[in-house]
């Protein structure tokens, strides 16, 4: 059976301030009318002013829900729930004017990529791929999303945020946050992926740090855009999608005892996206390595392109990055050491492998 995991890699934080500004570009692909498209829309709430730097002894949250899309928030399936997870990365609200937008990639056509979730929400995973997937995965798996989260029940894999100075106020700024990934986890105790830290006997060593977070009210923002590498193992090979000009926020309760309405948006590097898919699919085929029928597969994948790799909008360039919008809910965890390093594989489709062999001619 498919299983789907999503295991946190690494997340590189580069500085960018959080928010994004009305993009007044003009020209472009073009589509139907309706003004120019009005926004930003929804964003991360600004930082407290006047809040102190965290004065507690921190707290670690793990994913207990992982929501991709196909489903609400309340568990109901539907086609249109993609569009509640994300934020507004582009800055702009569109519906039918795509005057803004860059040009439509691998022939796509505008009204089926670009148009915005609510508020803005910018999701091409979630409007143009996850059917894909869906359809792809149906034979094997009829509940993605109920994949997903047995992992997480299973122990296999969880994403956990270590807020080491959170104290019991709704307003810091700044806390100190570590990005970390759980394995072998039994209840709520887990133990941190060695992969991810910069000393594997450490579990709070971890490589990615938010130093620059910040709670406001109680939600917790991550503060800066950066990179986070999520895994996905299909056919027992990782998919890794490098979600760039990425945001994470959760809302903690008031005892921060958990969270709901976690949100990671931002935007896969599409040229990536098919690289790695590429070798995804081979895996499960050899003769998904090459040849038409992958490369009309790949193509429905570029088409999905609906923003600029780096978050912005360019009108006169070919769009090359997918948006994309993971929602997640968490509780409070136990951090309990470091578990087993995972083994890794070659690349199915490597130049020179694979194949029958031919006559031998050796002695």
């Amino acid at each position: 059976m498919l299983r789907s995991h999503l295991l946190l890699a690494s997340f590189c934080v580069i500085g960018i301030a959080v928010g994004c500004g009305d993009d007044d570009g003009t020209g472009g692909s073009g589509g139907g009318g309706g003004g120019t498209p009005s926004g930003p829309g929804l964003q991360p709430p600004e930082r407290p002013e006047g809040a102190s730097p965290g004065d507690g002894t921190g707290m670690v949250f793990g994913t207990s829900h992982i929501y991709i899309g196909t489903k609400t928030r309340a568990g109901q399936e539907s086609p249109d729930a993609w569009k509640d997870f994300g934020y507004d990365l582009d800055g702009q609200i569109t519906a039918q004017d795509f005057s803004n937008h860059c040009k439509p990639n691998g022939s796509a056509a505008p009204n089926n990529v670009f148009p915005d979730g609510t508020d803005g929400i910018d999701n091409a995973f979630g409007r143009v791929l996850l059917p894909i997937i869906k359809t792809a995965a149906a034979t094997s798996v009829s509940d993605l999303e109920a994949e997903l989260n047995g992992a997480i029940a299973e122990g296999s894999f969880n994403v956990m945020l270590n807020l080491t100075d959170l104290g019991d106020g709704a307003n810091y700024n700044p806390v100190k946050a570590l990005l970390l990934a759980g394995k072998e986890g039994v209840g709520n105790t887990w133990k941190a992926a060695p992969e991810f830290l910069t000393n594997p006997a450490d579990p709070t060593s971890a490589k990615v740090k938010f130093d620059n977070s910040y709670v406001v009210e109680n939600v917790w923002v991550s503060g800066d855009k950066g990179t986070v590498e999520l895994n996905i193992a299909i056919a027992g090979f990782d998919l890794a999608l490098n979600i760039e000009s990425a945001l994470i926020t959760m809302e903690m309760d008031s005892a921060h005892g958990g969270a709901t309405k976690g949100v990671i948006s931002g935007v896969l590097d599409t040229e990536d996206l098919i690289l790695q898919l590429k070798d995804v699919l081979g895996a499960v085929d050899e003769s998904f390595c090459e040849g038409s029928a992958v490369d009309s597969i790949l193509n429905q994948i570029r088409q999905a392109s609906d923003i600029m790799k780096d978050g912005s909008q360019d009108p006169s360039a070919i769009c090359d990055g997918i948006s994309i919008g993971i929602g997640f809910d968490a509780t409070v965890v136990t951090l309990d050491g470091v578990g087993m390093p995972a083994e890794e594989q070659p690349p199915p489709c490597t130049e020179g492998t694979g194949g029958g062999g031919g006559a031998g001619g050796g002695t």
